[in-house]
């Protein structure tokens, strides 16, 4: 599962509205959450963008927090592992 974008990408509403908050084209945010084999980036957000996120997020009023922004833990507890959502 293409995490932690599509979380990300919920609570703004889309890839459309999060894109424009941005001032980034909408295919760019779209492709955080396909698979590396479609040319996204395998559910990873960029970190150049981990800052303005948090911020947007405080001002919108939308719940998000730095761990959002790097996956969370499974259900067993252990960190997402690497390669595990390439598609």
């Amino acid at each position: 599962m293409p995490e932690p974008a599509l979380t990300i990408l919920a609570r703004f509403g889309g890839a459309g509205p999060l894109s424009r908050l941005l001032g980034l084209d909408r295919s760019t945010v779209h492709r955080w959450a396909l698979p590396k084999a479609r040319s996204g980036s395998g559910g990873l957000v960029p970190a150049k963008h981990h800052q303005r996120l948090l911020a947007l997020a405080s001002a919108e009023g939308v719940a998000l927090t730095a761990a959002d922004l790097v996956g969370t833990a499974n259900a067993a507890g252990e960190p997402p592992k690497a390669g595990a959502d390439d598609g």
